[in-house]
C-alpha cells in the first residue's frame, strides 16, 4: 500500500507544479487504482498554487486565486502564498473529517433544482455587490456564459483547460512579460491565527457545498467566498480550503451516493462506503507528508524562476500553453484558448471583477 500512496504523491506533485498539466490528464492514463488516484488528487490541491503564484497559470479549482496570489508573489511574498496554500489545505482536510458524519445526510437531500437556485443566487449577488461595475459584471457574466455554452457543446477532450487558462491565466502572463518576477523567501503569514481558521472554515463549508452540485467547481465556490473576504490573504485562505475540501467531499459523495462530482473520482472503480474511514486516515497522512516537503520544493522552484529572464520565461510559458491546447484538441483547442483570452482581457479593460468570468460555468448550469 505504501508504494501506491507514494506513487500518488509523486504524480500529484508533478501535476501540481507543472504549468498546464491538470491532475485529470494523468488520471486519464488508466491508472485505475483508487489509492493512487486519491493520493494524487489530494496532493495536487496542496501544490497547484505554485504555477498560479509564480507564473499566473490557473488550475480549474483555483482560477480566481491567480491574480491575488500572483500579486502577492510579485510584491515579495511568494513563499507566504505557498504556506497559506499548504496550511489552508491541511486545515480543510481536518475540518472535512470533522464534518464527514453530517455530509451523507446533505448529499441525500440534494436535487438538481437546488443546484440551479444556488447558482442563480450567486449571479444575483455578484451583480448587486459590484456597485458601479454592475453593468460590466453582468455583461461579462453573459458573454462568458455564451462562451461556455458554445465550448461545452464541442467534442473537446479538455473543455476546462482552454477556458480557465484563457480567462484567468493568459491576461496575467501577458502583464508579466514586462513585470517583475516573483520574489520573497520569507514564508511568515501576515494574518492572525483566528482569522486564518475562520476563513479556512468558511472555505471548507463552501467546498462542501460545491461538491454537491454537478459542474459546480471550487472556483465557483470561490465566488461566494469573495463576497465575505475583503483582502488578498483572507480570500486565498478561503479559496485554497475550498479546493481541497471540494476534493475530499466529492470523494465522500461518491462513496455515499455513487454520484461523480470530480474528474479524478470518475476514474475510480466502485467503492464501498465502509472504505471511508481508511481514506480519511490516508488523507491525514498524505497532508502531513506534503507539509514536510511542500515549502522546500516551492523554494527550489522560486529560486530557479528568479534566475531566468522573467519576460522570456513568461513568453515561453505562453507559447507552451498554446502548444498544449493544440496537443489536447488541435485547432479548435487553440481557438477556444484564444477566444477565452480575449474575453479575459476584455474583462480587465471594462474593470469588471474577475469572478464575473465564472459565468462560463454558471450560465450552462442554469440552462442545462
Amino acid at each position: 500500500m505504501l508504494r501506491r500512496v507514494l506513487a500518488g504523491v509523486m504524480l500529484g506533485t508533478f501535476t501540481g507544479i507543472t504549468p498546464g498539466i491538470h491532475v485529470n490528464t494523468i488520471g486519464e492514463l488508466g491508472l485505475g487504482d483508487p489509492i493512487v488516484l486519491f493520493s494524487m488528487g489530494l496532493v495536487h490541491t496542496f501544490l497547484d498554487v505554485i504555477p498560479s503564484a509564480f507564473l499566473g497559470i490557473p488550475d480549474e479549482g483555483t482560477a480566481l486565486s491567480v491574480l491575488p496570489a500572483h500579486r502577492l508573489a510579485r510584491g515579495g511574498r511568494s513563499m507566504e502564498v505557498v504556506r497559506i496554500s499548504l496550511w489552508a489545505s491541511a486545515i480543510a482536510v481536518f475540518l472535512s473529517i470533522l464534518l464527514a458524519p453530517v455530509y451523507p445526510l446533505l448529499a441525500a437531500l440534494y436535487t438538481p433544482g437546488v443546484g440551479k437556485i444556488i447558482v442563480f443566487l450567486l449571479i444575483v449577488l455578484m451583480v448587486f455587490t459590484a456597485g458601479r461595475r454592475a453593468l460590466a459584471t453582468l455583461l461579462v457574466i453573459l458573454l462568458s456564459g455564451a462562451l461556455g455554452l458554445i465550448v461545452f457543446s464541442l467534442p473537446l477532450a479538455h473543455h476546462y483547460y482552454p477556458l480557465f487558462t484563457g480567462l484567468f491565466g493568459i491576461p496575467v502572463l501577458l502583464s508579466g512579460i514586462k513585470g517583475r518576477p516573483p520574489s520573497g523567501e520569507d514564508a511568515s503569514v501576515q494574518m492572525g491565527h483566528t482569522s486564518f481558521l475562520k476563513f479556512s472554515f468558511l472555505g471548507t463549508l463552501v467546498g462542501m457545498l460545491a461538491s454537491l452540485v454537478p459542474a459546480f467547481t471550487p472556483s465557483q465556490g470561490a465566488v461566494l467566498a469573495s463576497l465575505f473576504s475583503h483582502d488578498d490573504r483572507a480570500f486565498l485562505v478561503a479559496v485554497f480550503s475550498i479546493n481541497t475540501a471540494n476534493f475530499t467531499f466529492s470523494f465522500m459523495n461518491y462513496l455515499a451516493t455513487g454520484r461523480v462530482r470530480n474528474g479524478i473520482v470518475a476514474k475510480m472503480p466502485p467503492l464501498s462506503e465502509k472504505a471511508l474511514p481508511s481514506y480519511l486516515v490516508l488523507s491525514v497522512g498524505v497532508s502531513l507528508l506534503v507539509l514536510l516537503y511542500g515549502e522546500q520544493l516551492a523554494l527550489i522552484i522560486l529560486r530557479a524562476v528568479r534566475r531566468l529572464p522573467y519576460g522570456y520565461l513568461n513568453g515561453g510559458v505562453l507559447l507552451f500553453l498554446f502548444i498544449l491546447a493544440w496537443f489536447f484538441d488541435g485547432f479548435i483547442g487553440v481557438l477556444v484558448l484564444a477566444s477565452a483570452s480575449l474575453l479575459g482581457l476584455f474583462t480587465l479593460s471594462v474593470n469588471a471583477p474577475r469572478r464575473a468570468c465564472m459565468g462560463v460555468l454558471m450560465i450552462p448550469i442554469l440552462i442545462g
